[in-house]
């Protein structure tokens, strides 16, 4: 997984751990810029334009990480919207999107991010023509 598609894609599914991954550094790069308070009667413009640009990522990527957990939990991306609501989007998001496990297998939104759900065949096992043709017979 890279960090391109991680943050700024919508497409596929993410399992918990990688969303956790990539969530918790978006939540940190974002921290200082709630966390900036400006005296009164002062502007700083400069600041003030890269606070915009880091919540534009942060915004930007929470959504992209939000929709491939949630289609990992076999869930359109719409689902995001309940993030947005007052008391219960908070809620939802952490027990939807960071505690339940994702969808076993395949599902619409794509192959199973941990892999391993359909794993491939056995090798068959040689027949019996080409085990007699390797081995070598050795007659008294």
């Amino acid at each position: 997984m890279n960090q391109k598609w991680a943050f700024f894609s919508f497409q596929g599914r993410m399992r918990r751990r990688d969303y956790w991954l990539y969530s918790v550094p978006v939540l940190f790069v974002t921290l200082p810029v709630f966390l900036y308070q400006p005296q009164p009667g002062t502007s700083n413009t400069a600041l003030d334009i890269l606070s915009l640009f880091v919540l534009a990522f942060a915004m930007w990527a929470s959504m992209a990480l939000n929709i491939k957990r949630l289609h990992d939990r076999n869930k359109s991306g719409w689902w995001v919207v309940v993030t947005f609501l007052p008391l219960i989007g908070p809620i939802f998001a952490l027990v939807e999107l960071g505690i339940l496990k994702g969808t076993e297998g395949d599902n619409q939104f794509g192959p199973d991010p941990k892999g391993g759900a359909n794993p491939p065949p056995p090798p068959s096992s040689p027949s019996s023509d080409e085990k007699n043709k390797d081995s070598v017979t050795i007659e008294m």
